[in-house]
């Protein structure tokens, strides 16, 4: 089933957080085992690593070094390539020739321009598998691994690689597009639209995204108050933001000023001390022997960074703490880290980047093409739809009429404005109106919510009281898991939906990526082995044992971290921590009910649809021919 291969791929190396053998600490760095690299492109590299019983003039036939492998292979060559596959041939794979002086270990494994084509990069790293010193079973599997990898890499074979979910396609009744991929809406249980009567927004990237241009702005505010404010040296009004560097959901450690990287089980699995990774051996050392942070400690120590303004305090954090190092200057790491969230918080607070981004909405606020008519079909559908926000009217009413128009109250039964969400599920607090024309809020109690008027503050529990909504039959989408879903799940039995835009970005970077590609079915053709494998051991392991499969997991590990490099050349995936689910990835699995790119994704979808559980967004390798071959079916590929 393709959700069973879904989780077997996510909860593979055991324990599930890339643990070092040797230290214990969760890593994503191993020690490197022996591998080549390839020029990918030239036929003189190609037939160096090609199964010793390839025809090797076949292999250099009709192409120079120039000739573009393998999407240009010749049908002769792509004919031949099978027959060195056969059962009868035990030897191994001719290893690549060792790098040069001037091949770099590590080149960037995936540069932009390389994100929208189908070539992969000049250095390709190509695995030479360790073989056992006396088990001829277990080398037989890797043998055969190894020309399974070769196959993908030649392209001989090319399965698909999509998510468990993406079967079938789908029309819009709207302009007629295809749905891609990455504008589907993935479920992680049971969600019926047909018994949902409320469909509740937030603001701030749901109904509204934002440019990067608008964390640039945030950024300069903050460093600004730095530098004037708060007397740091003004060296920093150098920097820049850099949208590449962090992700959301990442932890500031309050004592160090570490960035870290949390697993589902809230291990430390990596962390930046300004723009330079910290050691295993400094995490070992700052967590007291152990990766996993205690829930106490966490409390104490971690403050979570969940949406997408807090990019902003990670980068610009990172950046202080990386002068402060670089230039000796001493700094207490707790007081440098309330500085940098004190100074982007201002930026909220004081309202100049809500000023700014009104000021010139065109440059600051994505237009969407689909959203009016989304919240039409739902309203006429007899749906209510209730916008609640934590930003103040004025501001709200300035961007809906950018993405909506001057009329967009009328879409809406209820508008709450400065809801101070999470509070706004938590705390028991009245309504009260604020006026549409002066922002000014009024005294008069509230009794009923009246369609043309807009309310601040007040609680969940109050708004279904007075609007006589049973929790179930609401669903609420917002983007920050934490402040606008965990507690009206679980408090209030409210139906979620998460806004991920993320999961639009990396889904396009897999798939103009081929490095990414190549390192996704070579990661899953070796964990499929290493089961194979282990199977052939049997109950008890010797020490050559042990040492293979270590190796083996290294090899596994440094696969995944070529992918991880694709999407985020520091911190890989949002929903990835080394081997392992991130902590957030974890949080909007366990919280969210759906989850999808953009609001805009609705309109692929009835307002009767009915969600079910689906595998999520990962793409999963359906080749299970490429997999029987290891086993040794040898017309598996025929």
């Amino acid at each position: 089933h393709p959700a069973a291969l879904g989780l077997s791929f996510l909860f593979f190396v055991v324990p599930g957080r890339g643990l070092d053998a040797r230290s214990g600490v969760a890593s994503r760095s191993f020690s490197r085992p022996a591998w080549r690299a390839s020029a990918y492109g030239s036929p003189r590299r190609l037939r160096s690593f090609l199964p010793p019983r390839c025809s090797r003039e076949t292999a250099s036939a009709g192409s120079g070094d120039d000739a573009s492998l393998p999407a240009d292979m010749p049908s002769a060559e792509a004919k031949e390539f099978p027959s060195s596959l056969s059962s009868s041939s035990s030897a191994p794979l001719t290893p690549l020739p060792p790098l040069s002086s001037s091949e770099s270990l590590h080149p960037h494994l995936d540069t932009s321009p390389l994100h929208s084509s189908r070539t992969i990069d000049s250095e390709l790293f190509v695995p030479t598998l360790p073989k056992h010193q006396t088990n001829a079973k277990v080398n037989r599997i890797l043998q055969r691994c190894q020309e399974a990898i070769a196959m993908i890499y030649s392209k001989h074979v090319d399965p698909p690689l999509k998510p468990p979910s993406s079967r079938g396609k789908f029309q819009s009744s709207e302009d007629g597009k295809e749905k891609g991929i990455e504008d589907k809406i993935f479920s992680n249980s049971n969600v019926n639209l047909g018994d949902i009567d409320v469909l509740g927004f937030d603001y701030d990237y749901t109904l509204v995204s934002y440019s990067d241009s608008l964390q640039q702005t945030i950024y300069e505010m903050a460093r600004i108050r730095l530098v004037e404010d708060m007397r740091y040296p003004t060296n920093l009004m150098q920097f820049k933001y850099d949208p590449t560097f962090a992700i959301r959901g990442l932890a500031v450690d309050m004592e160090l000023g570490w960035l870290c990287q949390l697993s589902y089980t809230s291990d430390v699995v990596f962390a930046y001390n300004g723009r330079t990774k910290v050691s295993d051996e400094k995490l070992l050392e700052a967590y007291s022997g152990t990766s996993a942070i205690p829930p106490d400690l966490r409390k104490h120590r971690l403050r979570p960074l969940n949406d997408l303004f807090s990019m902003v305090e990670a980068c610009l954090l990172a950046d202080v703490v990386d002068f402060f190092v670089k230039t000796g200057i001493p700094f207490n790491p707790r007081s440098v880290v309330e500085d940098v969230l004190k100074a982007v918080g201002s930026a909220h607070t004081s309202g100049k980047m809500h000023n700014a981004v009104l000021m010139d909405v065109e440059k600051y606020i994505e237009k969407s093409d689909h959203l009016r008519n989304i919240l039409e079909r739902f309203r006429d559908s007899g749906k209510k739809l209730w916008l609640v926000s934590n930003s103040q009217f004025w501001y709200v009413d300035g961007g809906m009429r950018h993405v909506v128009g001057d009329d967009w109250r009328e879409l809406f039964e209820v508008v709450i404005v400065g809801a101070n969400k999470p509070g706004f599920y938590t705390e028991k607090r009245p309504f009260r109106e604020v006026s549409s024309r002066t922002g000014r809020i009024k005294f008069k109690p509230i009794d009923a919510l009246e369609d043309d008027c807009v309310y601040t503050q007040g609680s969940i529990q109050e708004l279904l009281r007075i609007t006589k909504t049973p929790g179930n039959k609401v669903l609420y989408l917002g983007d920050s898991v934490f402040a606008d879903l965990v507690e009206a799940r679980r408090l209030c039995g409210i139906s979620t939906g998460a806004i991920i835009s993320e999961v639009r970005e990396e889904m396009e970077k897999q798939k103009g990526s081929a490095m990414w590609r190549y390192a996704r079915l070579t990661t899953h053709v070796l964990q499929h082995s290493f089961r194979l494998i282990q199977e052939e051991m049997g109950l008890t392991r010797n020490e050559d044992d042990k040492d293979l499969l270590d190796s083996l997991e290294a090899e596994v590990s440094r696969w995944r971290d070529i992918q991880e490099h694709v999407i985020n050349a520091n911190f890989g995936s949002i929903f990835r921590a080394g081997t392992a689910l991130s902590k957030f990835a974890s949080s909007m699995k366990r919280h969210a009910d759906l989850y999808m790119s953009s609001v805009d994704n609705l309109r692929f979808y009835s307002v009767e649809q009915r969600f079910y559980p689906d595998g999520g967004h990962e793409s999963v390798p359906f080749i299970d021919p490429l997999l029987d071959y290891i086993i040794g079916d040898d017309d598996a590929l025929t």
